[in-house]
């Protein structure tokens, strides 16, 4: 047979293997959207790295936003459980959160902070426990010392790899930050966002940082250093880290809403 022949069968035999995983990855959007959904350029990435090398952990897409006590027990982070890897740091025995001590005002106004935050990618914010066990849950109220941490000018912790960590328990304390709206939603995106691998930011307006006074912040499209007091390379070794786009590449962007059908 000859080399040309062989090349040819040799492309018609990627070209069917690329039809079977595009046709694989309609269905499982099918399964997951309930609809029928275009394949976006976020999943042709996740394909690739499927084919290409180990796959990475889905994030959870679902941000819990707990305002009630809740008890923690240490170990591997699993938000349905109560399970948290932060208290088997911390504590390395069971504790108790106890919860939001604001107005419910408050809390409203919080809940809505935080879906503005994330308004721009491809997850839910919650304050109703979700009825599935993939989310990550915010455990807001309280005190560092409530988890163990010893450090009482902390306002938040979260489990950090420099990668996704699915079904993650993060804590806010909203009693430390004087249940004020506004630091209490913004420790919230930090606290999730390192869950989702994110690092911190050196820049005033960025919802990663550390740095004050900077008024109000969010997840911005640049490329910046990382660092806490003074800049560093961040997690990984890269020189920049930009948290809108490094969110928008781990969740994809919000879904477009359906208009609504004609009345009846």
């Amino acid at each position: 047979m000859s080399r040309t022949r062989w090349w040819l069968i040799g492309v018609i035999a990627l070209a069917t293997v690329a039809s079977g995983v595009l046709v694989g990855l309609l269905v499982v959007k099918r399964i997951e959207s309930g609809q029928w959904q275009m394949i976006s350029s976020a999943d042709l990435v996740e394909v690739k790295a499927r084919l290409t090398g180990p796959v990475p952990p889905r994030p959870s897409r679902v941000i819990y936003l707990a305002r009630e006590p809740l008890t923690f027990t240490p170990g591997e982070d699993d938000a349905a459980r109560g399970q948290s890897s932060v208290v088997a740091a911390k504590a390395g025995k069971p504790v108790k959160v106890p919860g939001w001590k604001g107005t419910a005002k408050g809390w409203g106004q919080v809940v809505t902070c935080v879906e503005k935050l994330f308004a721009p990618f491809d997850v839910v914010v919650t304050d109703q426990r979700p009825a599935g066990d993939d989310f990550v849950l915010v455990a807001v109220g309280g005190r560092p010392g409530d988890v163990g941490e010893t450090n009482k000018r902390v306002g938040g912790l979260a489990p950090f790899s420099g990668g996704v960590i699915p079904r993650a328990v993060v804590f806010v304390f909203s009693t430390q930050l004087g249940n004020q709206v506004t630091p209490v939603c913004e420790t919230i995106g930090m606290e999730v966002a390192h869950a989702y691998g994110l690092d911190h930011g050196y820049l005033c307006k960025d919802v990663m940082t550390y740095l004050k006074p900077c008024g109000a912040k969010s997840f911005v499209d640049q490329d910046v250093p990382c660092g806490e007091t003074k800049k560093r390379p961040c997690m990984g070794g890269a020189p920049t880290q930009n948290s809108y786009r490094r969110l928008l590449e781990i969740l994809g962007p919000a879904r477009p809403v359906p208009a609504a059908g004609p009345a009846r």
